[in-house]
């Protein structure tokens, strides 16, 4: 399979926007207005370097100098550039900068093998700059290179390409390539346009994804295999009785559903009624919750699939260890899962990473083979407390959007997602 990783120059590769390092030095006039322009969305890159041409000044040689003298990228570049290099992944860069200054710092950093589109510049004699734009795109002229019109022409030679960046110029490229590593204002985009994105820091980050095969995987229960919600509210319902209280309506249960029973508790109760109420919540729970527990949509399916892949599986869930294993047996698939964790099992619930760490000893993995996939915030935070990587998904309590603060590996779109995503490797 023939790949492609096109990458964002400025902010991306560069530590810095060279662009803005180059205005702070040699602009003679009020850039920063300009770039307001830009980023607010009145005018486009092209209108914005046609303004910008006239207040840039410079002899060239001195600014080539200041350009090499200020050269840095991302210290973790080079090894990402260098294993795509071994394993047959083909790295172009695609900029909406000027080729001067991109030019200049992979000579500086000895990357002059690696292609780049970019705007084109001419130094003029009286210290000004022309700016032409090869790369720009019919359909709207607005980025001096479209990036999305260079995903295209790789089309027809490349079955996968993934894109790395993080500003505006780079959201028409991520809406067209197959996968998506952002950061800065771009996570946030692909996250509101539902696009399959990681997030990323540094190139260290994306040499991991790259590096990664997934051989086990750990799930959350409820809300992210399985629904138990009208049996949780009878055990609440039991407890309220006997406490005299009258309970809040079915339909508000999951605005009060906390990351474990004593939380839950805790909103309506004192200390010592949450922990005499414990032992009376889960004894009616256990009445009822197998006629009131079934598989979210697809989750049968997804493990079907997983395990007759010999996918390694297990389960860390803040429900009672018993419960969970009663579940998934009444279910039909306990044999699938050679890990289950439930509370009562640990010491310490979720967030705490016991759960996770317990799981891993038992299905015998290093955490780096493994992720995790939750449902609410509290799983993110416990999967990184364990140094698994998270794959959100918003079928439970939280939204992509709430999950995205977080900043999980991944946010599913569903569970079959999940499925599809271990065919196509990195």
């Amino acid at each position: 399979m023939k790949r492609l990783i096109l990458c964002d120059f400025d902010g991306t590769i560069s530590v810095k926007d060279m662009g803005y390092v180059l205005l702070n030095r040699f602009s003679s006039g009020d850039w920063q207005a300009i770039d307001r322009d830009f980023c607010e969305g009145k005018i486009g890159s092209r209108e914005a370097y046609s303004r910008i041409a006239n207040i840039l000044k410079g002899n060239e040689a001195d600014v080539l100098r200041f350009i090499r003298e200020n050269s840095h990228i991302d210290p973790h570049f080079k090894p990402f550039y260098h294993y795509c290099r071994e394993h047959n992944i083909d790295v172009k860069i695609v900029s909406d900068g000027l080729d001067f200054y991109i030019r200049t710092m992979l000579e500086t950093h000895h990357l002059t093998e690696i292609p780049f589109y970019a705007n084109q510049t001419c130094f003029l004699r009286d210290g000004g700059m022309d700016i032409s734009y090869p790369h720009v795109s019919e359909e709207c002229g607005l980025c001096g290179t479209c990036k999305k019109r260079i995903v295209r022409i790789h089309r027809k030679d490349y079955e996968r390409i993934f894109f790395v960046g993080n500003g505006l110029s780079d959201r028409c490229a991520a809406r067209e390539s197959d996968f998506v590593f952002a950061k800065d204002s771009l996570y946030p985009y692909c996250i509101d346009q539902d696009i399959t994105c990681h997030p990323f820091q540094n190139f260290s980050d994306i040499l991991g994804d790259l590096k990664k095969r997934i051989r086990g995987i750990i799930f959350d229960l409820d809300g992210t295999l399985i629904e138990a919600y009208k049996a949780i509210y009878l055990g609440l319902k039991e407890v309220f009785q006997r406490s005299g209280r009258e309970i809040f309506p079915y339909g508000e249960l999951k605005q009060y559903l906390k990351a474990d029973l004593e939380s839950t508790l805790d909103q309506f109760f004192s200390p010592e009624e949450v922990q005499q109420n414990i032992p009376i919540m889960r004894k009616k729970y256990e009445e009822v919750y197998l006629d009131h527990t079934h598989f979210l949509n697809g989750a049968k399916e997804v493990l079907d699939l997983l395990h007759n892949r010999g996918m390694i599986l297990g389960v860390a869930s803040n429900k009672f260890g018993r419960f969970s294993r009663g579940a998934l047996n009444h279910l039909g698939v306990s044999s699938y899962f050679k890990s289950v964790i439930g509370a009562g099992d640990v010491s310490r619930n979720k967030p705490f990473p016991d759960m996770i760490h317990t799981a891993l000893r038992e299905m015998g993995l290093p955490p780096e083979e493994v992720v995790f996939v939750g449902d609410t915030l509290t799983d993110i935070e416990t999967g990184r407390e364990a140094g698994v990587d998270v794959y959100g998904l918003p079928t439970g309590f939280h939204t992509r959007k709430e999950l995205s603060q977080k900043r999980p590996k991944r946010i599913l779109k569903n569970l079959k997602e999940l499925a599809d995503l271990l065919d196509q490797s990195f």
